[in-house]
């Protein structure tokens, strides 16, 4: 193997045939999922980006191998694993579930030749390449590139990519990144070379370094020598039926095949003529590559115009035939004209000359060949015609070498295109899911192979960002084991390095008859305290007792207590109310007891204060009532813990429909009660939050239409995501309608729907939820690609059990950063958190 660089300095390489490349690495979208205007907006900047280049360019597309060791290494960087004991153990058994896999990432590259300044320059530079190859025939150490031709093509570079669209993220590649590609060409799919970070230099300062990558063998359509099987069953496919290429190197032998497009659909449809896109919704990674020749569209015109001359001479070539002319002839001219027309609409147009070449592979002839006919079948239904040609696939694996010259193969499949038809194939449309470095949470479902999706519930804050999160779906769609594994992340790697005395808390609501909360709580590492809320509470809640801060104890009291005394805040006992609260806390000990008193008091000489008093004496009494109004009962000491569960299985709430107005009047004390109670829970909640801003902590309320149902649980969830930031605190909601976390319909609810910056969208069957789902995710809720995808794509239950089990737990995710993705949770690979994570009784036996 002959690699084409003869020297590289930045990112710039010099061929052995007398060029200058300049290599870019692009950032990927990520729009593959998103809504039509994001889709519209990355057509637009692909389109203007591909108008600007001129003669020959490279987009590139690679898969590289992900080493289970680094994921592991950025799971557990920045935790203090000396007292996360259980956090290490698990760390050990995700590298060993990870070595199992074919993990993967997809990383884009865009390459141009740089232009020569003069024809003496030019062929300057071919004399200085045939003579470095005459040296090196003879032995000799070829004449390096100076230092001053490296600055100078360097800058030529940097002119060039300033000329470029801003809307595509570039960042020049670096010399690592640039080996890296061809030791990636020869080795994949056996130990491939780790991708370089972007600031991971060559640790030399000037040199060569590509050398050694040429040590490689490839011989097309060779079979593997010791496995007879794979002999046999080759030669009798015969020549023709061997279409791979062997590449031999040290690390072992990798079985490549590589497809051409050959035909195009006419007419594209966007959305939904993004090819390349779709790369990435197989089960296997896909390399691909475009090699381009962009022509101005007055030069293309000039040679469209003589093409359309012989087109117009065509018909007169069947006079006399009964048949006439062929229909394909006239459709041939329309096409043409409107070429024509469409080019010289606009001075930017440019003509596109695409050839387009995919790469697979395996480690035997069979499973590359397999991965093939995959490619073939999928896009042969949609009139994309990719073929393998014979004896080429040598030539097509040089032409996915940035400088190496485009083979005459991939030349007889050039694809004619305008740049918007060729933007529409969706280049650069992979990205990753989640965050550089935290706890492993799942599972990306698109981008060929598996990768790793890595999830820092803290890093929010500290990307002036909120920590919260949203979980939708139906019942047994994932949304609850996506929730607890949440927390299990938070418990397990909250205690960092860096931060003494640092840890990650939880404090939750368990609504759940099962207590399936208390359940997985205390198998997740750290200490739990449950509170449980009934008439034989343990502990006091009174808010009066409990909330330290003298405003927020006002407010909180006061709202507790219209809700559960069901009167207006500025009524006439609503003030009174107001009042009597405000003194208590001025005395000495303020309690719900001492409130009583208060206005039973002030109820001698003021009739309103008479009637608050009563009504809240007869709540007083009822033993639910207990765990708010009895003062001998101690405060509840929320400091200590890891994870606090408030256990609320007790309480009663209303049904939707008895929340009207006319309703209220005339529910049950329970329910009104439990209402009310829960309310007093989260903002309890929203306190162990915001204690200690040195601790990471998030309130988890699953289910949460029982909070968001009344103007002040509405309230306190918006301001708890909405300052949450400020005390490294978030929240976790969950719901089957995105409507219960945020009224489409309300002004608070589209300020808390705008707040939440990780969303989590579950399957949901009915279609006017996953509609209004896909609305919350800000995608396109008509789309109906999504529709059938939240409906019956995700987690499908129409299969068989062993498919449902390996596919519990998709979902589409926006992440921190509002790439939008699918992705599978997956559970943590600790055996006692993972007995009592699920909330199907058969699963959870």
């Amino acid at each position: 193997m002959r690699i084409p660089v003869r020297h590289i300095a930045g990112n710039v390489i010099w061929t052995r045939h007398g060029t200058c490349w300049a290599l870019w690495r692009v950032e990927g979208s990520g729009h593959a999922q998103s809504s039509r205007t994001v889709k519209e907006r990355r057509l637009r900047a692909l389109e203007s980006l591909v108008k600007q280049l001129h003669g020959e360019a490279m987009l590139l597309s690679l898969c590289p191998q992900v080493d289970p060791a680094a994921v592991v290494r950025r799971m557990t960087d920045g935790v203090d694993l000396a007292v996360s004991e259980r956090y290490a153990q698990l760390a050990t058994r995700v590298w060993d579930q990870l070595e199992r896999m074919e993990l993967t990432s997809r990383v884009d590259w865009l390459a141009v030749p740089l232009t020569a300044s003069s024809k003496k320059q030019a062929a300057g530079m071919a004399f200085d390449a045939a003579r470095a190859e005459i040296a090196l025939q003879l032995g000799l150490l070829p004449a390096p590139v100076s230092a001053r031709e490296e600055e100078r093509r360097i800058k030529q570079a940097q002119a060039l990519a300033g000329t470029w669209p801003s809307t595509i993220a570039l960042q020049p590649a670096t010399e690592a990144e640039i080996l890296w590609i061809y030791g990636h060409s020869a080795r994949r799919g056996v130990l491939e070379p780790l991708l370089p970070e972007p600031d991971q230099g060559t640790g030399r300062s000037r040199g060569r370094g590509a050398a050694a990558l040429g040590e490689v063998i490839l011989a097309e359509s060779a079979t593997p020598a010791t496995d007879a099987g794979e002999e046999e069953e080759a030669q009798h496919k015969g020549r023709f039926g061997r279409r791979w290429l062997q590449v031999s190197t040290e690390w072992g032998e990798s079985y490549q095949t590589f497809l051409s497009l050959a035909e195009m659909p006419e007419r594209f449809v966007f959305p939904g003529s993004e090819y390349l896109a779709a790369l990435d919704e197989f089960g296997f990674p896909v390399d691909w590559v475009m090699r381009l020749k962009v022509t101005p569209g007055a030069v293309a015109n000039a040679k469209a115009r003589r093409q359309a001359n012989e087109l117009a001479n065509q018909p007169g070539e069947y006079e006399g035939e009964l048949s006439g002319v062929p229909s394909h002839v006239h459709e041939a001219a329309e096409d043409m004209e409107d070429f024509r027309s469409a080019v010289t609409r606009s001075k930017s147009e440019v003509e596109v000359q695409a050839m387009g070449t995919l790469c697979v592979w395996g480690t035997t002839p069979a499973e590359a060949e397999a991965r093939a006919a995959d490619l073939k079948t999928h896009f042969g239904e949609n009139d994309y015609t990719f073929i393998r040609p014979i004896g080429e696939q040598e030539r097509l694996f040089y032409g996915m070498l940035p400088g190496a010259r485009t083979p005459k193969i991939m030349l007889s499949y050039a694809q004619v295109l305008l740049a918007r038809d060729f933007a529409m194939a969706g280049a650069f449309a992979g990205s990753a899911l989640g965050d550089a470095k935290g706890p492993l949470y799942g599972l990306q479902l698109s981008g060929g192979g598996t990768r790793p999706v890595l999830t820092d519930w803290s890093l929010g804050p500290r990307k002036s960002a909120s920590a919260s999160a949203a979980f939708i779906g139906e019942l047994g769609g994932g949304k609850s084991v996506a929730m607890k594994s949440a927390v299990y992340g938070i418990l397990a790697a909250g205690r960092k390095t860096d931060q003494p005395g640092s840890r990650g808390r939880a404090v939750i609501v368990d609504r759940t008859p099962q207590q399936e909360w208390v359940r997985f709580a205390k198998a997740c590492p750290g200490t739990t305290q449950v509170i449980t809320i009934d008439d034989q509470a343990q502990v006091s809640l009174d808010p009066l007792r409990t909330i330290r801060d003298r405003a927020q104890a006002q407010r909180r009291t006061e709202s507790f207590l219209t809700l559960l005394l069901g009167i207006a805040p500025m009524s006439d006992q609503g003030v009174a109310l107001s009042e009597a609260i405000e003194a208590v806390l001025a005395g000495p000990a303020p309690s719900m007891a001492t409130l009583v008193g208060e206005l039973q008091s002030r109820g001698k000489r003021d009739a309103t204060s008479h009637a608050v008093a009563r009504k809240l004496g007869s709540v007083a009494r009822k033993d639910l009532a207990r765990t708010i109004f009895d003062p001998t009962l101690p405060v509840v000491d929320t400091s200590k813990a890891d994870a606090i569960v408030f256990a609320t299985a007790n309480l009663a709430l209303p049904k939707e429909h008895e929340l009207a107005a006319d309703r209220l009047a005339t529910l049950e004390f329970e329910k009104v009660f439990g209402r009310a109670a829960l309310y007093l829970i989260a903002a309890l909640c929203r306190e162990v939050c915001f204690a200690n801003p040195h601790e990471f902590c998030v309130a988890v309320w699953d289910e949460c239409w029982w909070l968001t149902s009344s103007p002040e649980g509405m309230s306190l969830l918006l301001e708890l995501v909405r300052d949450g930031r400020k005390h490294d605190a978030g929240v976790f909601a969950g719901s089957h309608d995105g409507e219960d976390i945020g009224p489409k319909e309300s002004a608070m609810g589209q300020v808390i729907r705008g707040l939440f910056p990780r969303k989590f969208l579950f399957r949901q069957t009915d279609v006017t939820l996953a509609k209004r789902g896909l609305a919350f995710l800000d995608l396109d809720p008509n789309d109906e690609d999504l529709v059938e995808l939240v409906t019956t794509g995700l987690s499908p239950m129409d299969v068989a059990d062993e498919i449902r089990a390996q596919r519990a737990g998709e979902c589409l995710h926006r992440d921190l950063y509002g790439r939008i993705g699918g992705m599978q949770v997956v559970i943590p690979a600790d055996p006692e958190a993972e007995a009592a994570i699920h909330s199907d009784p058969a699963l959870a036996a």
